[in-house]
């Protein structure tokens, strides 16, 4: 019975896991908000997984005085690929219930790499834009890294980046993976057909035989 109950227990959490990446699409991943005498009420950028959105006309200009490019040519392919990215995590996180005991690590690994990977990449984005300025710029300036979380200073601005509603809900698919995973193993290792385990639960895993339930009853 406890195992049956793992069982169901697993299935749940790779489900809500699955339904919090894709929640996660209509909501910004990472925000910042540029604070200058000229700007009383900041200047807001939101980045979504797939999009760019806010003040991002006034910091292209701005950016354009110091060298910087716009912000609609960081990450093009990264934005290109987004839902597809999503997409495929969520299908491994959905496979991962009826992986054998020897993949079940492969099909949980997307969604455990996934907010690693967009760290990552936001930060290659921030160095590569701070550190490829234009020589021609109008003003020439230092090349620097924005924060990624916290408050930074560039120039007469100082900036605040904070991460948005949409990774914290990768975060916690991130932590129901884990969870799930965990469990996985405990009733993967006591179950007596677990040899026989390749790509696939010879028995769906959600579906014991009837030996392994009347051993556990």
């Amino acid at each position: 019975m406890l195992h049956t109950t793992r069982r169901i227990v697993v299935a749940l959490l790779s489900v809500a896991a699955v339904v919090l990446l894709l929640a996660s699409i209509k909501f910004p991943y990472w925000k910042v908000t540029l604070n200058a005498p000229q700007y009383p009420q900041g200047l807001h950028v939101s980045i979504f997984l797939n999009k760019v959105e806010g003040d991002t006309f006034e910091v292209d200009i701005l950016n354009h005085y110091i060298g910087m490019r716009k912000l609609e040519e960081a990450a093009k392919f990264e934005r290109n690929i987004a839902i597809y990215g999503i997409a495929f995590v969520s299908l491994f996180a959905l496979l991962f219930v009826f992986s054998g005991r020897k993949t079940m690590s492969l099909f949980a690994l997307p969604a455990l790499i996934f907010p690693i990977a967009f760290i990552a990449d936001l930060f290659y984005w921030l160095y590569n834009f701070g550190h490829n300025l234009d020589p021609h710029a109008p003003i020439k300036f230092t090349p620097f890294t924005p924060k990624l979380v916290g408050e930074g200073i560039i120039g007469q601005f100082s900036t605040v980046g904070t991460f948005g509603i949409g990774f914290y809900l990768v975060i916690a698919s991130f932590i129901l993976v884990l969870t799930a995973l965990i469990l996985r193993f405990t009733v993967c290792n006591a179950c007596p057909y677990r040899e026989r385990c390749s790509l696939v639960c010879p028995h769906l895993f959600l579906w014991p035989p009837r030996e392994h339930q009347r051993q556990n009853q």
